[in-house]
């Protein structure tokens, strides 16, 4: 749609070259940054603009909005909530609305429908762990983007709710997509709620209709506070998990560690990849829907969708159309592509053919990429590794772990397994941790999330396999090994947030129980084997604004000391005495800021103001020597020095970049897409040394490097655990 009387030509420095669509809480358009950057601009109605409550709202949901972007989100470019109409720019994603798919060609089947719900319940479970509650799932809020299906709208829409009821006499939402205690209370409002509305979207995806459609939208409230679902259409494992899942009881739906591995066997047949593609994609125009982009002619903006011709599929009439203002959460199930090479007996790849390069130079001699897939407890995964590795550790509990000359995978409900160094499996265990944490005292150690949301921390012989212990933990994603002593711990914390825990890796036994936020909200990490806690107010955790006070625990007996404080960020390494931290320290941008040096004695402390733009869109940097490396999901890296000077900047054209590795010794900068693609720099000058072909597969989070020796292990995918393994020893 174009730009219409009164719109501005631009906002923020952005300029706006037409409308994607208006809601009832505000107005989205596409807009061009400067350099020519496609952003999605939202901006907020002059009604809520003026009301105080909702502009202090708003600004805790642009903190929440950048603490999520990342693998899973469109970028929060930039935001001003004190404007005098606030706005948030997101990346602008290609695509249209789970609600214009089912529109349009009718319901999921097979594989398109795994998929969705795959990805989906990888999206919500990356949002919960960052402390934010979506709120307002819905098909009108899913886009299905080139590389997977994304969640929009956990910026204004949960602002939103937070407006009083005696106030406003409306409760905000779509009443067949909302959950009971979000019509009873939306103040009380939790990540249950969230799984509910994801049965609902399911159910819609898989039938065309919610489980609780009715004549109006407040018969449709009665029906999701008081009347059971209607499943009769759907059948097989997804009626059984949906079911759980719409429990009137929050406490007794699934956790989404348990959802996944349920819905991973939704069957794969019947499914048709064609519908949803770029043949008949048009604008997402829904302002509380997407930000994607199709054809650039005109189109109708609906605030509500309507029947589908000669389909009996459901009017969804919102009480309240909340606007789009957060990052787009992606998530994406990768088809599986084998390249192997080498051949003979002992579990050794079989020969396929290698990929060619399609970057600026030739691959270096002896490239010898390959590849397979761990699905179950009968598959197996090879990679490569020459030397003992060192990896990077990917953001959703997949991971590959190393010990020595061997690699030990698992995490996101994948099964536990132990490979050599050629790639050979060792042993392949049923055991499917939540995530894995480390490996030490001859134990690899995971967590297991239990139904209750509690946690089992579980320590299984690196010999075998084989569970020897374990013990009761608060959270299935934070914990890290720390040296107590001669022998390994780890630290643990609860789910208030402020106790942590040690556990004996020998034992499994609780070494010290103590508490450290009193009051505040704490963080735990590990530094060069040090046990840290960072503490701040809950209700502005994750604000560049507000400060946190950070500590270092007591091996021994846990107890804290302060020694600084420190800004929105995360550690790098540990250097003469000195940790290092990356800072956001202003509340506008998603960049970092600046390299704190603090002394680890807490009588020290300096910081070095770093160059604009080095993104901290969740990809951590890497630190080589006195070199910083940046990366932006763009596809840019930047190399900077710790004394904050910017020594290179580089376009990869690939976008979708993970954290990077570096080879000392070769010059080399190594990152990989989320498909598994990967590209060489000279980490000298950001020269493109190689890179590997793009597939056809987009893949949907950040892939993992493993740098061994000269050796890279690429490990990717969360439907199935892939590896893909390159001997660079000749010139990589």
């Amino acid at each position: 749609m174009a730009l219409r009387a009164g719109d501005p030509e631009s906002i923020g420095g952005y300029a706006l070259e037409r409308r994607l669509g208006r809601g009832g809480m505000g107005t989205v358009y596409l807009a061009r940054s400067p350099s020519g950057r496609r952003l999605a601009l939202k901006v907020v109605h002059q009604q809520f603009a003026d009301d105080d409550e909702f502009r202090v709202r708003f600004r805790q949901e642009v903190a929440a909005a950048r603490r999520v972007s990342g693998a899973f989100t469109a970028a929060v470019v930039d935001a001003d909530p004190d404007a005098v109409l606030p706005w948030m720019a997101t990346s602008y994603v290609p695509g249209r609305t789970l609600a214009e798919r089912v529109a349009a060609g009718g319901p999921l089947r097979g594989a398109e429908l795994r998929r969705l719900a795959i990805g989906l319940v990888e999206a919500l479970r990356d949002i919960h762990r960052a402390g934010v509650v979506h709120r307002d799932l819905k098909p009108a809020n899913i886009v299905l983007s080139d590389e997977g299906p994304r969640v929009i709208d956990f910026g204004i829409s949960r602002a939103a709710d937070h407006q009083t009821l005696t106030m406003t006499g409306r409760v905000m939402g779509t009443p067949p997509f909302m959950s009971p205690e979000q019509l009873r209370d939306p103040r009380e409002v939790g990540p249950e709620s969230d799984v509910f509305s994801l049965a609902t979207v399911l159910v819609y995806a898989a039938t065309g209709q919610s489980p609780f459609d009715a004549d109006s939208p407040y018969m449709t409230a009665y029906h999701v506070v008081y009347e059971p679902p209607a499943l009769d259409a759907v059948t097989g494992p997804l009626r059984d998990a949906v079911a759980d899942c719409l429990s009137k009881d929050a406490p007794a739906r699934p956790g989404l560690d348990e959802l996944l591995e349920r819905l991973r066997t939704l069957p794969e047949d019947d499914g048709d990849d064609s519908k949803g593609g770029d043949d008949d994609r048009k604008d997402v125009t829904d302002a509380d829907g997407g930000t994607g982009e199709g054809d650039e002619g005109d189109a109708a903006v609906p605030t509500e969708v309507g029947r589908a011709p000669g389909r009996g599929y459901l009017t969804r009439r919102p009480l309240v159309i909340a606007a789009a203002a957060a990052g787009l959460v992606a998530a994406m199930v990768g088809t599986v592509v084998f390249l192997r090479a080498g051949s003979g007996p002992g579990g050794e790849p079989d020969a396929r053919p290698t990929t060619r390069s399609s970057g600026n130079g030739s691959l270096p001699s002896g490239w010898r990429p390959w590849q397979r897939t761990l699905a179950g407890p009968d598959a197996d995964i090879v990679t490569s590794a020459n030397g003992a590795p060192r990896s990077v550790s990917g953001p959703t509990g997949r991971r590959c772990l190393p010990s020595g000359t061997d690699l030990y995978c698992g995490g996101s409900g994948i099964a536990l397994t132990r490979l050599d160094v050629r790639g050979r499996v060792a042993w392949h265990r049923s055991a499917k941790p939540s995530e894995l944490i480390g490996v030490a005292g001859g134990l690899v150690l995971g967590t297991v999330e239990k139904s209750d949301g509690t946690a089992r921390l579980e320590g299984y012989r690196t010999s075998d396999g084989e569970r020897v212990w374990r013990t009761d933990v608060g959270s299935a994603y934070q914990g890290a090994v720390f040296q107590r002593g001669d022998h390994p711990a780890v630290l643990t914390q609860s789910w208030d947030q402020e106790t942590f825990q040690a556990v004996d890796v020998r034992t499994g036994r609780t070494l010290w129980s103590r508490r450290v936020g009193h009051g505040l909200t704490c963080g735990p990490d590990v530094v060069a084997g040090r046990p840290l806690a960072d503490c701040g107010p809950l209700e502005d955790r994750g604000d560049p604004a507000v400060p946190s006070g950070l500590y270092t625990l007591s091996p021994t007996t846990g107890a804290p000391r302060r020694i600084g404080t420190v800004y929105v960020g995360s550690f790098l390494a540990e250097r003469s005495g000195d940790l290092l931290y990356l800072e956001q320290r202003e509340h506008d941008t998603d960049d970092y800021t600046d390299l704190l040096f603090l002394g680890t004695d807490g009588g020290r402390q300096r910081r070095v103001k770093l160059p604009e733009g080095l993104s901290a869109q969740q990809i951590t940097p890497a630190l080589v020597g006195d070199t910083l490396y940046f990366v932006r999901q763009n596809g840019e890296v930047t190399a900077v020095t710790t004394a904050g000077k910017r020594l290179w900047g580089k376009a990869t054209q690939v976008e979708w970049l993970g954290p990077p590795v570096v080879s000392g010794r070769r010059n080399a900068l190594y990152l990989a897409t989320a498909a598994g693609r990967v590209v060489a720099l000279d980490r000298r000058d950001g020269r493109v040394l190689w890179r590997t072909k793009a597939r056809t597969d987009p893949g949907g989070i950040p892939a993992e490097l493993t740098l061994s020796g000269d050796a890279l292990t690429t490990v990717y995918g969360y439907d199935t655990l892939e590896a893909s393994g390159m001997d660079v020893s000749r010139g990589g």
